[in-house]
């Protein structure tokens, strides 16, 4: 009764308002709500309202951000008492685990509890009206949580990802589809950028992957500037990224999504293997962005290939030079400016163009090549086909011995290699939609081909590094001799470029 005596000493209450999530406010029972139909309840019983606590939170959990602040406002105020009035019991509490210990609580504290939708009270009778409520509560949460595993269950059974989006992925709502992951620009070319670079030892460490993430202004980092290495692992792991969704825990083995992934299966594996140690990759030093003719430029006195590298000066400033390292060579050590060298390049490339019998001729060829590459397809895919039947067929048995056998670690075992069975089948029939998705016609391809014969030049003036390199490769059979006072000599081009 010492509760009732209390409440009758003093008016001033004060709200506790609670939701789960923001989504509840568009449905008509969110924080506004709740303080509204409070204030009407203190009003109608002549309560002064002098504090409101507001919480996002779910319920189940008893360490509250806001409920600790009420807490230790009520015990400030001890003396007098505080009246905390609260929507429904739900919003107080979901759970006999959290119920009653922060009931407690608060009214050590100096706290008594109101709510327009129930009436509290210390006799058995009210206690076990509120002991009720707390049950159907519970109940009620649970329920809600098992039906949304169900949901979630079914949504990673048929493909989709209803969890937080990976890194570069954000949801987009789909007709028919519901929520499907898409693409999430810029972030999501940094990322696949990321583990393409990894996959093909652009990236050798994953601290190189870490420190190219790092350098991208528009990828997400914490508040130091730095990305964390969980981050970085879980970019490295997730089978999301390769258009595929998995969730081991519930028993939903890997499945081809709904959403398009930024890599392909088979290079995911790929960075797996690399992440196990069993593929090395290192990057090249050659291959440099700064430094597109290292490599491919020899020393017109000693014919060996030069370096490039970048030199400081005495004030800091950084300069780029190719030079040659040939030992006895009277250039060697000698820096070339890279203007130099580029500027005389691009100059010979100009002056390439390939003569007009060259270009019927390499149509001819290039079409007898285009139509055996479209048999060798067709044969490619009916052969992923045939694997992809072997493969269902040792699945099969694997679920039969799994059905005969008793022992825990052997049906372990088998379901163990039934997933491996699985992926290897999804890499095949990956492989075998990559052969078959070719839109493109010889015509539209050759039109492509005569544009880079047309104008290597341009090509290597607007195209990527990658690109500077294919013309490099497709443009001279051999390396190109450059002297600093005569520049480059006569190059052995490629046949199309052959008079």
């Amino acid at each position: 009764m010492k509760q009732d005596t209390q409440a009758k000493t003093t008016n001033k209450a004060v709200i506790y308002c609670r939701i789960s999530s923001r989504a509840q406010e568009k449905r008509g029972d969110g924080l506004n709500s709740q303080e509204v139909c409070c204030r009407h309840y203190a009003e109608r019983m002549g309560y002064e309202v002098v504090e409101v606590f507001r919480e996002v939170l779910t319920g189940q959990v008893q360490n509250r951000p806001a409920m600790r602040s009420l807490i230790e406002y009520l015990q400030k105020n001890r003396r007098e008492g505080r009246i905390v009035i609260i929507d429904h019991l739900n919003r107080f509490s979901r759970g006999h685990r959290a119920h009653w210990p922060l009931k407690e609580e608060v009214e050590q504290a100096g706290g008594m509890l109101r709510s327009p939708s129930m009436e509290f009270g210390s006799t058995s009778s009210a206690r076990l009206v509120e002991g009720m409520q707390v049950t159907v509560s519970q109940y009620q949460a649970e329920l809600n949580a098992e039906q949304t595993r169900d949901r979630m269950y079914g949504r990673v059974a048929n493909g989709y990802w209803p969890f937080q989006p990976p890194v570069g992925f954000r949801h987009e709502r789909k007709p028919g589809q519901g929520m499907v992951l898409v693409r999430r620009e810029p972030v999501a070319s940094i990322v696949q950028e990321a583990l393409e670079g990894f996959a093909s030892g652009r990236f050798e460490t994953q601290s190189e992957v870490k420190r190219f993430l790092e350098s991208q202004p528009d990828f997400p980092k914490a508040p130091d500037g730095t990305v964390h290495w969980q981050r970085i692992q879980d970019i490295l792991t997730r089978l999301t990224y390769a258009g595929y969704v998995e969730k081991a825990d519930w028993g939903i083995t890997a499945r081809k999504a709904k959403h398009e992934g930024l890599i392909t299966l088979e290079m995911h594996q790929r960075i797996q293997a690399r992440l196990k140690g069993e593929a090395k990759a290192p990057a090249r030093a050659d291959l440099d962005a700064d430094f597109p003719l290292r490599g491919i430029v020899s020393c017109a006195h000693c014919a060996k290939p030069m370096t490039a590298c970048w030199s400081t000066s005495t004030t800091g400033k950084r300069y780029p030079y190719y030079m040659c390292f040939g030992k006895g060579c009277p250039r060697s050590r000698k820096s070339i400016a890279r203007e130099k060298v580029e500027g005389a390049f691009e100059s010979l490339l100009k002056c390439l163009v390939p003569a007009p019998r060259m270009i019927e001729l390499a149509r001819s060829m290039f079409k007898d090549a285009w139509d055996q590459r479209e048999a060798q397809a067709t044969a490619m895919v009916r052969s992923y086909e045939r694997e992809a039947k072997k493969i269902d067929g040792q699945i099969a048995a694997l679920l039969d011995r799994i059905v005969d056998a008793s022992a825990t670690s052997v049906i372990s075992a088998y379901e163990n290699r039934i997933v491996e069975l699985e992926r290897s089948k999804a890499l095949l029939n990956e492989r075998g939609q990559r052969v078959v998705k070719n839109p493109a016609t010889f015509e539209k391809v050759f039109e492509r081909a005569i544009e880079y014969l047309a104008s290597p030049y341009k090509v290597w003036t607007f195209g990527s590094f990658e690109m500077k390199q294919l013309v490099l490769r497709l443009t001279f059979a051999d390396r190109l001799a450059f002297c600093p006072e005569t520049g480059f000599r006569t190059p052995k081009t490629s046949m199309p470029f052959n008079s």
